[in-house]
């Protein structure tokens, strides 16, 4: 059912687990039972912007509502790195490690990041936990190549 969303890109990606990006598939979306991937990706991403009354996004300053249909994902992307993701709630130590690297590369813009530089985020993001949660970078990297439903998949090295 989302094996469209893991399936490897046809050009070759090294093996090598240091050198793996990956990013959000978004037309992985569309196998949800969306008719336009764009629309349904933008609601995952409206999703995950604060609620607070003092996000830019959610204040809807202008004459119109912020909704998933009508604002921009570049704008909601804007909002997620410029104020969301600075916001205590906007990763929680209850989330799933699947969950942060979504929120994660949203953070980025999805701009393909690497396992190691996801993993060393994760770690940042937990390290004041009680807990000290870690993941391996081996168990990172077979959560993010099997099916998902964040459609996070493997892919080329951003252009440079």
């Amino acid at each position: 059912m989302l094996q469209a969303a893991t399936q490897q890109p046809d050009t070759e990606i090294d093996s090598d687990v240091d050198d793996c990006y990956y990013h959000i598939n978004v037309a992985g979306f569309e196998q949800d039972g969306f008719e336009r991937d764009e629309a349904s990706f933008r609601f995952a991403v409206w999703q995950r912007i604060c609620w607070e009354g003092s996000c830019p996004r959610k204040a809807g300053k202008g004459p119109k509502p912020v909704l998933p249909t009508t604002t921009r994902t570049a704008s909601l992307f804007t909002a997620i790195r410029n104020h969301c993701s600075k916001q205590a709630l906007y990763i929680m130590p209850q989330m799933s490690v699947r969950e942060v690297v979504f929120r994660l590369l949203l953070k980025n813009g999805n701009k393909p990041m690497k396992l190691s530089e996801l993993q060393q985020k994760i770690g940042e993001q937990w390290s004041s936990v009680l807990a000290q949660k870690s993941v391996s970078m081996d168990s990172l990297q077979q959560m993010l190549d099997g099916e998902n439903e964040y459609h996070i998949s493997r892919t080329e090295p951003p252009a440079e």
